[in-house]
């Protein structure tokens, strides 16, 4: 015995020598210290009480009791918890020896530290102390009451950080979390971003969403500056069965349309959630069509000719991609947006040139003179501002044999301002090429006369908006009078989009317009229906 005894001594484990009734036979120094025990004493007979890593009573005696009566080695992990000073914690064994059971410890205090802090990591965020998403959902669960779920968020915050730095962004962001704590003690909250958060609040406190709103968005003042926090705030009030993880997710969709519609208090609306809906099923159908090898499967290309104004010829024609789903026209309002948030709208650009190189082979092979058309691309900002942009599409071009005197580049005036100077000189290289640019929709920006003097363009087209009701409206004759001059004066020939009437027609020929296209003379036509067409004038 006294031989064992030396072996655990010397690997510096603290033990205790007991019989079957728990008294002590032998003792070490450390463990008498962690029991405050000495030999001949019952092991259990001080102030010391024992509790597991979550802080709950465990009834240790009882637990070894049973172990030496079922004849049972066994291990765990314990916190000896002392009325004068901090818990020690320990990693407990029992084996048998003869006759005797030996309890040893191991110190285990930095272990149980790191895990409890690993955890805290886990369900809280050590900057704020708020809580994350899933440890506060369980803490809602708990509650089992229906309450109303806010969204709050500091539309300013990224602004404030780069101005004045982190650490007075994070100010902003604690400040505003002080002021909903002191408005509402009561409230629970979590982090859901940088700078938003979540907070639910319990049915029985009085809660006015308009005066909390005002509340968050008076001004504030840190080291003798002035500042507006700038919130918006997007929630929900919970019905009897609702789930709370749902919940959350309309507060948060309420902030979704808050910063869409360019207001900063909202509701929850059902329809909100619906268009979200087919937004996120519509995204997912859209990449199942683009990983197909065939793209021809479900997108396609109408033609829509444009024609001379004076002498009625057809100039060349608008590749309009379409994307069919279940058979179904989606319209490019939809899709277009999704390509250009996922990083693939070059797919279906590399696919338009595909199908416009078919047509031109096909009309040359009906005798048509293709140099003497015009094609246009419709390319979005997201292309022009990828640096290998212009080799892309020159590979493009090469690979289906097209030239880029054939085609015109389309862009929306809108997609023109930001990065102006990077996007003008990729313009400029493209013109150096042989392609014509022209500014789509315009009139729809509101860019400035600076931006369009300094532009590399060499085309207007005048949107559809500003033509479906001039011949009536005074006030849209003044727009399309002040572009058509303007363009004039720059000598830059103008299309007016979006001609559906005689009158129509003869108002954009008498404003010099150079060049139509709209349903007075076709609507976008299929391959096949558009080389027909070109045919039919030409014999006419």
């Amino acid at each position: 015995m006294k031989n064992l005894s030396d072996q655990i001594e010397a690997m510096n484990i603290a033990y205790v020598v007991v019989n079957s009734e728990m008294q002590v036979l032998e003792i070490s120094t450390q463990a008498s210290e962690l029991f405050r025990v000495d030999g001949g004493q019952y092991l259990f007979g001080s102030n010391v009480s024992f509790i597991d890593e979550e802080f709950n009573f465990i009834d240790l005696p009882q637990q070894l009791r049973r172990a030496i009566e079922e004849q049972m080695e066994i291990e765990l992990e314990v916190g000896l918890s002392y009325p004068d000073k901090n818990v020690e914690w320990a990693k407990l064994s029992l084996i048998r020896y003869k006759d005797f059971y030996i309890i040893s410890l191991i110190e285990h205090g930095e272990l149980i530290a790191a895990r409890r802090l690993n955890r805290q990591l886990s369900t809280q965020d050590p900057h704020t102390g708020l809580l994350y998403r899933e440890a506060f959902l369980s803490k809602l669960n708990l509650l089992e009451q229906n309450g109303t779920v806010c969204c709050v968020r500091i539309c300013n915050y990224q602004r404030i950080n780069e101005i004045w730095g982190t650490a007075v962004a994070n100010l902003v962001f604690m400040e505003v979390l002080s002021r909903v704590l002191s408005e509402l003690p009561s409230a629970l909250c979590s982090k859901h971003s940088t700078d938003s958060f979540n907070l639910f609040i319990p049915p029985e406190t009085a809660f006015d969403v308009e005066r909390f709103y005002s509340l968050l968005n008076e001004p504030f003042h840190f080291n003798h500056r002035h500042f507006f926090s700038n919130v918006a705030l997007g929630y929900y009030v919970e019905k009897e069965g609702d789930s709370h993880e749902l919940s959350l997710n309309k507060a948060e969709m309420a902030i979704l349309d808050v910063l869409t519609e360019r207001v900063r208090l909202a509701e929850f609306q059902e329809e909100l959630a619906r268009q979200i809906e087919h937004q996120n099923n519509l995204e997912t159908e859209f990449r199942a069509a683009l990983n197909k090898d065939r793209l021809e499967e479900d997108f396609y290309v109408l033609f829509q000719p444009v024609h001379e104004a004076d002498s009625q010829r057809v100039a060349g024609a608008e590749c309009l991609i379409r994307w069919t789903l279940n058979g179904q026209f989606v319209s490019p309002v939809e899709f277009i947006p999704i390509a250009e948030r996922i990083g693939d709208i070059g797919l279906l650009t590399q696919f338009n040139i595909g199908q416009l190189s078919r047509l031109v082979l096909k009309l040359e092979q009906k005798g048509i003179d293709t140099q003497t058309l015009l094609f246009a691309l419709n390319i979005s900002v997201v292309e022009i501002l990828d640096v290998e942009f212009i080799d892309k599409l020159m590979s493009s071009i090469t690979k289906h044999q097209l030239s880029p005197n054939q085609i015109k580049l389309e862009l929306t005036e809108s997609a023109l301002i930001d990065n102006f100077n990077y996007v003008n000189q990729t313009l400029e290289r493209l013109q150096g090429y042989g392609f014509r640019i022209s500014i789509d929709d315009f009139g729809t920006g509101f860019s400035s006369l600076s931006y369009l003097c300094r532009l590399s363009f060499d085309e207007i087209k005048i949107d559809r908006a500003f033509v479906t009701n001039v011949v009536e409206d005074t006030k849209l004759q003044t727009v399309f009078n002040s572009v058509a001059l303007l363009a004039q004066n720059m000598m830059k020939p103008v299309v007016a989009e979006g001609v559906e009437t005689v009158e129509q027609l003869i108002y954009a020929k008498a404003k010099k317009v150079e060049y139509i296209q709209g349903f007075y003379f076709s609507k976008p036509l299929p391959e096949e229906e558009f080389i027909n067409y070109l045919l039919e004038r030409q014999h006419t």
